[in-house]
């Protein structure tokens, strides 16, 4: 019998451009770091079901060798708020109106929630993601670089090692670069996107 999958859920306004890319990259890095047993998804507070990603946010995709699939936004729903292991907000006011959200989705079906599991980015990588929509392709770079700079931190804090089936390397543990000054992100930076 087969473990049930811990579900990840990212959520933006629209789901056409931050919380695709942030799925897109939590997968990436769940299969760079051998993580099994996790599921990522993405969806939107707003979003229209069946929308594509946005042309821009699968040009910067593309340009970091990641494949945008046949991907197709989805309205976040109430199964979804309660079923997820985490829910991962771009914003910190994202984050309060699903905290609600949840605990609704939970009442009306007579559960109660032991803890919080709805998560600001800023939360768990120091800084919210702005929404690049309908701006120029920079804006949209600079969503991705910093989600793709914000995941080991995701996974760390999230304590996906710990839920995920993976083989136990051995070994002392490659240092995290930090850096507080803003500097362009090449594909080397992003540890989990090299081969």
């Amino acid at each position: 019998m087969s473990a049930k999958k811990i579900k990840i859920i990212f959520v933006c306004t629209g789901n056409t451009c931050r919380s695709p890319m942030a799925e897109i990259l939590l997968t990436k890095a769940l299969e760079k770091f051998s993580l099994k047993g996790i599921s990522v998804a993405s969806a939107g507070i707003a979003a229209k079901r069946g929308d594509t990603i946005n042309p821009k946010s699968a040009h910067v995709l593309a340009e970091y060798g990641l494949e945008v699939g046949e991907f197709k936004s989805k309205k976040l729903n109430d199964r979804m708020l309660r079923e997820a292991y985490a829910i991962v907000c771009m914003t910190e006011k994202q984050r309060d109106y699903l905290m609600d959200a949840r605990w609704n989705a939970l009442r009306k079906k007579g559960e109660e929630a032991e803890e919080n599991n709805v998560y600001s980015f800023a939360e768990l990588a120091g800084y919210e993601i702005p929404d690049p929509y309908g701006k120029d392709i920079e804006h949209y770079r600079y969503a991705f670089e910093q989600l793709a700079r914000g995941m080991s931190a995701l996974i760390e804090k999230l304590g996906l090692r710990s839920v995920a089936t993976a083989p136990k390397k051995r070994g002392r543990p490659k240092k995290q670069i930090t850096s507080k000054t803003e500097q362009k992100t090449t594909v080397e930076q992003l540890n989990f996107l090299g081969d």
